[in-house]
């Protein structure tokens, strides 16, 4: 697998959102600072005082970090996620060779370090699909359509332009969400095979808090009406509680051929000048 070499230390801020379990949170450091090649700046958003959530955790540091000309890039990580000591070096040095990507993750493997748990996105809707063939399959990096939040290295000027996460989505999807956004404004999101972090997986699921898991359909929700359904444009556009999904359907449909009427004009045009 390749290991990139990045050219200068950087100094990357680590942004991790902390809820019990002390214990994982130490043995995240110690994999922090064990790392190869850069200086780790750490943020811990103790959510055991005012339990905010993913979302709004993640927010304070990318608010902390990315506006100011100190840091080229923030590590979004979770607590119960460690990381092999070439991880951040080498996703450091692919982001500095590939200036398109505004997103890099590793590939996510489970305590046994053998099996894939996240190796890229599959469905995002309602809730995230991940790849999970075999190790071995992992060769190279390549694109994704959206990055997992348990451990992303973001490109400060990609959240300069994408925003921060939106925080209508407090625990889960937003993630995906800041994928999508980053994407629409040209921005790539990478999978970095290498060094792994391992991700046990304790903190992200509901089991039996109904609490949690009302927050979880509520973000799942709130993601589909954002990218599926057209729901929240009907809720603020002028329009749009006039607008049926077969009007928006008809509308778009119109457009293209407006669009393939004018390129085959233009074509046309051009070809007898």
């Amino acid at each position: 697998m390749p290991l990139f070499v990045s050219p200068s230390v950087k100094k990357i801020p680590v942004i991790i959102p902390h809820y019990r379990h002390a214990d994982r949170l130490e043995l995240c450091k110690q994999h922090l600072f064990a790392q190869e090649g850069v200086e780790i700046e750490l943020f811990v958003r103790d959510n055991n005082v005012d339990n905010i959530l993913y979302t709004a955790a993640i927010n304070e540091g990318l608010r902390k970090f990315c506006y100011t000309p100190d840091h080229d890039y923030v590590l979004v990580l979770n607590q119960d996620a460690y990381l092999d000591p070439a991880t951040l070096r080498t996703l450091v040095a692919f982001m500095e060779e590939n200036p398109a990507c505004g997103i890099a993750s590793p590939l996510h493997v489970s305590s046994d370090r053998q099996t894939v748990t996240w190796g890229g996105a599959t469905r995002a809707f309602p809730f995230g699909g991940h790849r999970s063939d075999p190790l071995a399959n992992y060769t190279s990096p390549f694109k994704t359509h959206w990055a997992n939040g348990a451990c992303m290295l973001i490109r400060c000027e990609t959240v300069r332009e994408a925003g921060l996460f939106d925080k209508n989505m407090r625990f889960i999807c937003s993630d995906a969400d800041f994928s999508f956004t980053a994407r629409l404004r040209g921005w790539h999101v990478h999978v970095v095979p290498g060094p792994l972090c391992v991700h046990a997986l304790d903190t992200s699921t509901a089991g039996d808090n109904d609490e949690l898991t009302l927050i979880k359909l509520r973000d799942a929700l709130y993601f589909g009406q954002k990218w599926l359904d057209g729901g929240l444009y009907r809720q603020v556009a002028w329009e749009g509680q006039m607008l049926t999904e077969l009007e928006v359907q008809r509308e778009i449909a119109a457009r293209k051929q407006e669009i393939l009427y004018l390129q085959m004009k233009i074509a046309t045009a051009g070809a007898t000048k």
